[in-house]
């Protein structure tokens, strides 16, 4: 199950369960307070089991190797997975590119759901719009779109942590968004991605890797299927809009 391995119910049952409407205010203004509107994280990516098998397909990395790779936000709805094998010119990296909803593609990136899953997963959740007075309502409707019932609210348990839990309960496979309890900051989304569920997990999101999770995993039918690993995180630079075509 998707959700057997990072959940542990052993919450009070009569535990306080705010509307989704005030958690994700609260996630959005944490996310205010850091003042971000782009972001440039280097580090690398590795790809295991059917996602390795269509990455051999346009690269010579041996299956599970790492890849020198970078995502790129840009506030609002922007956002890029690259990967830069030595060797391999920028014209020709691979890359998947989330705008405004749409996807797109070099070398066939695009066409990993893991790869996809994990540019579209950062989009939905860092690179919102914050609104004056409404901040929540762009990151709520990204959430509305994947699928996620914002009537649906219950608490569970992520990595020891107690996590409000929208868009179902904590063993269900319906599209999901998790967030920390006590940080207000998103740890989980789960949905389709490319014809298949895909389970994104934000690994230690808290301090000092609030701006970007430390490590992002991808997860299908229960296999790790790729995993980010941050080294650099370079605050608001100078990103061209031709990085997001």
């Amino acid at each position: 199950m998707l959700c057997a391995a990072a959940t542990a119910l052993s919450v009070p049952a009569a535990a306080y369960v705010p509307p989704a409407t005030a958690i994700l205010k609260r996630t959005a203004q944490h996310r205010q307070e850091l003042r971000l509107t782009s972001l440039e994280v280097r580090g690398t990516i590795s790809f295991s089991g059917p996602a390795a098998e269509r990455m051999l397909a346009s690269s010579t990395a041996a299956p599970g190797a790492p890849l020198r790779a970078a995502v790129l936000v840009k506030v609002p709805g922007r956002c890029r997975l690259e990967l830069a094998p030595e060797g391999t010119p920028a014209p020709q990296r691979p890359a998947v590119t989330v705008r405004a909803g749409r996807v797109s593609g070099v070398r066939g990136l695009q066409d990993v759901g893991a790869a996809r899953a994990l540019a579209e997963a950062v989009c939905a959740l860092l690179a919102d719009r914050i609104t004056a007075g409404e901040p929540e309502r762009d990151l709520a409707q990204r959430l509305a779109e994947r699928g996620v019932d914002l009537q649906a609210v219950t608490i569970g348990r992520y990595n020891g942590r107690v996590v409000w839990i929208i868009g179902g309960g904590p063993h269900d496979e319906r599209p999901q968004v998790w967030i920390d309890k006590q940080t207000f900051q998103p740890v989980r989304l789960i949905g389709p991605v490319a014809g298949a569920v895909q389970d994104v997990r934000f690994v230690d999101p808290g301090v000092p890797a609030e701006r970007f999770p430390r490590t992002i995993e991808v997860w299908s039918q229960g296999q790790l299927e790729a995993r980010f690993s941050a080294e650099a995180v370079t605050a608001n630079p100078r990103l061209p809009d031709s990085a997001f075509p």
